[in-house]
């Protein structure tokens, strides 16, 4: 398994205001917009490939929440990435999430880091 990128990921209570000023005031712009069950997504690169993710989510725990989420990792093999960061202590939270075009988990680690791996279908 291959990390192909890694960046951080953040939530945001008003994606809409959130996106503009990172758009606006820091030059990114919104490169896709995965479709995620329970979650409002953007991908947002700059002029230099630069990456973040933002993020609104409607679980009700967490439809509050603002702010560092955790790390985004792009892996080549997601079956691959799984066992890797199990073997690290990381457990996934939730379902496995899968479309089209890409394949996606959360991860949590006991010290209440997190992990969201991702696997583009090619």
């Amino acid at each position: 398994m291959k990390v192909t990128d890694l960046y951080p990921i953040f939530y945001a209570k008003d994606l809409e205001g959130t996106v503009k000023r990172l758009t606006e005031d820091f030059g990114f712009s919104a490169k896709h917009e995965p479709k995620i069950e329970f979650l409002d997504y953007v991908v947002l690169e700059n002029e230099k490939n630069r990456r973040m993710d933002v993020v609104r989510s409607r679980f009700p725990a967490d439809s509050f929440k603002d702010g560092y989420l955790g790390m985004r990792v792009n892996v080549d093999n997601f079956e691959e990435g799984v066992s890797y960061f199990k073997a690290l202590g990381y457990n996934m939270f939730g379902d496995v999430h899968e479309n089209g075009s890409l394949i996606t988990a959360l991860f949590t680690k006991g010290d209440g880091s997190y992990l969201v791996i991702f696997q583009h279908k090619k």
